[in-house]
């Protein structure tokens, strides 16, 4: 119970359920924790710090056991950042091979695509020759998109993504058919000749 004219104390708990950490992107990760960390005004080094740590997989807190074991007596969320980052993102020349060599339209959009290349290009992307990125774009959708999207030079890349996302949409995935016919058809026929 408290004294008369004794200002009432309160104890406050922000909780932030942090998502698990995303080894495939660790900047963007860093970003919506961030985002997170702002709306429950969570601004100490040391909370955002254990949150991280919380959030890490095992293989993923071995990358920075350093860090962990023996926090920076300074900004150690700062320190942790840095490091993830640093140790988990694929290296430039990595990256750079996906883009040239793996990168593949699967199951998603042209825009999706186009978006994962730049991805893959990290800082670069602003710098990066649109031409060259154009041309690779362009050999990874369909050729019956790529035909139509050969005509449009002077559309921006982000244009001719969002048009072959539409002609995608319309267009009616062709499927070969084969027919089986047994053997004994054949050798028949052969017999005849």
């Amino acid at each position: 119970m408290q004294a008369a004219g004794e200002p009432p104390s309160a104890i406050t708990a922000v909780t932030v359920k942090l998502p698990p950490f995303w080894p495939a992107d660790p900047g963007l990760w860093f970003a919506h924790i961030e985002s997170l960390f702002a709306t429950r005004n969570i601004s100490r080094q040391e909370t955002k710090f254990h949150y991280v740590i919380s959030a890490l997989q095992p293989s993923e807190a071995g990358e920075v056991r350093d860090i962990i074991m023996n926090p920076p007596a300074t900004d150690p969320y700062d320190k942790i950042k840095e490091e993830l980052i640093k140790r988990t993102t694929a290296s430039e020349q990595r990256r750079l091979q996906q883009l040239l060599t793996t990168e593949e339209l699967g199951d998603r959009k042209p825009s999706q695509l186009l978006r994962s290349m730049r991805q893959l290009l990290g800082d670069r992307a602003a710098s990066f020759d649109d031409t060259i990125l154009r041309e690779l774009f362009l050999q990874r959708i369909p050729s019956n998109a790529r035909m139509i999207l050969a005509t449009s030079s002077d559309s921006s890349l982000d244009c001719l993504a969002e048009l072959a996302d539409k002609i995608l949409d319309i267009a009616v995935p062709s499927v070969a058919t084969t027919a089986l016919v047994p053997v004994s058809t054949r050798t028949s026929e052969v017999q005849q000749l």
